[in-house]
């Protein structure tokens, strides 16, 4: 499964002159009717917002106070989104529109952030971005689009899962009985209680960026499958389907373990479940045949970069197989508890690898010696 990871993680751009510490300016599009007393209302909000939201992601006066109750981090999308490889405010917002809904005092706020290189005069766009503006007690403030696109939604709430599904897309009867019984696995597994979840089940990673409020990232394009795990205990699924076990595993270690380690729980939801639409099995004969085909590959050298782009036959992540492998054999040898004390953990990974007797020097041949039993 190729993961979704949130935009200002994971794209910079290096072909841009340096730009350090420039000032952040707003530009307001002529689409915007700034003669409107209410727009620009709003218009004066999305400058305060902007020049604060950097300030900290878990509260500020201009947005929804039960957004951060319901989502924790409900503008993380935008925190440093103008900060790039070259400086601060390396990409600049403009006000794109401020579209009318059929509520008279809520409006679409479209942001876009853009650089410019005055050498060459190229413009690079990093992402366009949907927020909600409210009018309330004469105030604007700002919320989530997530929310307000899925009031549209088809809703179905079984047991502990809420679904909303794709307006695209039917609701499969099937899967939703089957993600239940793997839910009642999990709760097996980590001896515990159903956690209440939302899953948004969307046709592809492009509906999945759409719902999230982007009109455009570069990272919609680049897989046909993927989701995310949000908090809140939001499931974003792209699969066009209505199991996810993979991305429900990390809700489940997020609320159980709040120290959990990446690795351990990359790996555990692999081992669980598998990645994509195919399980573990699947993907570990995959990773069989490649250490087949690769014997001088040196797992010790792909231990660090869990998210290193590195794949067998496109579905199979070997990063993420060999942290499954490492969760197996753990499990197998020293059991669950011990290996829950792993995953729990914020020491340094070979740190903990050591615990289980997997150094540097013979982990090569330990994970090999895995794939054999």
């Amino acid at each position: 499964m190729k993961k979704i990871i949130p935009l200002i993680f994971l794209v910079s751009f290096s072909c841009f002159a340096q730009t350090i510490n420039k000032d952040l300016h707003l530009t307001i599009s002529k689409a915007v009717n700034q003669e409107d007393q209410q727009i620009n209302q709003v218009i004066a909000t999305v400058r305060s917002f902007l020049e604060t939201k950097n300030n900290s992601y878990t509260s500020n006066e201009f947005w929804l106070t039960s957004d951060f109750e319901k989502h924790l981090y409900p503008y993380l999308d935008l925190y440093q989104i103008e900060n790039g490889k070259e400086g601060k405010n390396t990409y600049q917002p403009t006000l794109m529109e401020v579209i009318q809904t059929k509520n008279k005092n809520k409006w679409i706020v479209k942001l876009a952030f853009i650089s410019h290189n005055s050498k060459t005069n190229e413009n690079q766009i990093r992402g366009i971005y949907n927020i909600i503006a409210s009018k309330i007690n004469n105030e604007i403030v700002f919320s989530r689009y997530q929310d307000f696109i899925l009031e549209l939604w088809q809703h179905l709430q079984k047991e502990s899962v809420s679904y909303y599904i794709s307006p695209l897309k039917k609701i499969n009867e099937e899967e939703v009985k089957q993600q239940q019984k793997d839910i009642e696995m999990l709760c097996n597994f980590f001896n515990t209680k159903p956690i209440p979840l939302t899953y948004i089940s969307c046709i592809n990673p492009k509906e999945v960026f759409e719902v999230k409020g982007f009109d455009y990232n570069p990272m919609m394009y680049v897989s046909k499958v993927g989701g995310l795990a949000e908090y809140g205990n939001i499931i974003l699924s792209g699969n066009n389907s209505e199991i996810y076990t993979h991305e429900i595993i990390h809700i489940y270690t997020l609320n159980l373990f709040p120290n959990k380690h990446s690795f351990f729980d990359e790996g555990l939801a692999t081992y669980l479940s598998g990645s994509g639409t195919f399980d573990y099995l699947w993907h570990k004969e995959k990773f069989k045949r490649f250490i087949q085909k690769n014997p001088d590959f040196k797992i010790e050298n792909h231990i660090d970069d869990l998210y290193e782009r590195l794949y067998f036959e496109e579905e199979t992540s070997i990063p993420y197989l060999i942290a499954a492998a490492v969760c197996e054999r753990t499990i197998r040898l020293y059991g669950k508890e011990r290996f829950f004390e792993l995953l729990n953990s914020k020491d340094d990974l070979w740190v903990l690898l050591n615990k289980i007797g997997l150094t540097k020097e013979n982990i090569n041949q330990e994970i090999r010696k895995e794939l054999k039993l």
